[in-house]
């Protein structure tokens, strides 16, 4: 006999890899999806602007390893933010 109280509330687990693919592609996209609007737009703005300044002359040197950086990071947190959303809901990823 089902329960007739409360309905009960089931959540999806969220997929770290695709959260990771998401921000592969658009950087921040997977943190943004994860929840965490505001820290995927910084990670998406920094990308952005270490990208525009590798067309400056000379200053590209030093972007590109900041360019890379934030790319990866965005993978990463993109990943972190889907497996902390799991764990949060009791779902072990």
């Amino acid at each position: 006999m089902p329960y007739s109280g409360h309905p009960v509330m089931q959540v999806q687990p969220r997929n770290p890899v695709l959260y990771a693919l998401a921000s592969f592609l658009v950087a921040g996209l997977g943190t943004m999806l994860g929840g965490e609007v505001g820290r995927g737009l910084l990670i998406l703005a920094s990308v952005v602007v270490a990208w525009m300044l590798l067309f400056v002359p000379f200053i590209w040197l030093l972007t590109v390893p900041l360019w890379l950086g934030a790319w990866v990071f965005s993978v990463v947190d993109g990943y972190r933010t889907a497996q902390q959303w799991n764990r949060q809901h009791g779902i072990i990823s």
